[in-house]
């Protein structure tokens, strides 16, 4: 399944949190094909609350004034993308918090492996809507900055 492979690949996140969260992402791959396969002998819910605790760290970073504020100090014009994108922030939590109880009643497990597969669809269309946003930062030219 090529999907899979892609869907599960490492994050592009920055260096100092990639490792982890590319870890995260593969165990969660190993995951998906272990429920597909009908395993028990696995504990969803403990990587699902270590994939929930990896967002927070990640979006937190995003979030920072370092961040997401230099963006809004440097264009002002981007206010409205990156309100959009703390929005996915709080979205995709809640979202890990319903595959998360999902994982706590075993006989919901067959429909555990595509929640979580959505899930992690979900936190990849957010990341490439977020490098869209830089992409954007830097070769627009709105008359605001050194530029």
């Amino acid at each position: 399944m090529e999907q899979t492979t892609t869907l599960f690949a490492p994050s592009g996140a920055g260096p100092a949190e990639r490792g982890r969260l590319d870890a995260t992402l593969e165990k969660l791959g190993d995951l998906y094909l272990a429920l597909q396969t009908g395993r028990s002998d696995i504990d969803p819910a403990s990587l699902l609350s270590q994939w929930r605790v990896d967002l927070e760290l990640h979006f937190a970073l995003e979030e920072a004034d370092s961040n997401f504020g230099a963006y809004l100090r440097d264009r002002p014009s981007l206010a409205h993308g990156i309100t959009e994108l703390r929005a996915e922030h709080s979205a995709l939590l809640e979202q890990v918090d319903r595959v998360r109880s999902l994982a706590a009643d075993r006989s919901r497990w067959p429909e555990l492996a595509v929640e979580t597969a959505h899930l992690v669809e979900h936190f990849r269309a957010h990341e490439h809507k977020e490098a869209d946003l830089l992409q954007e930062s830097v070769l627009r030219d709105d008359g605001v900055g050194a530029d």
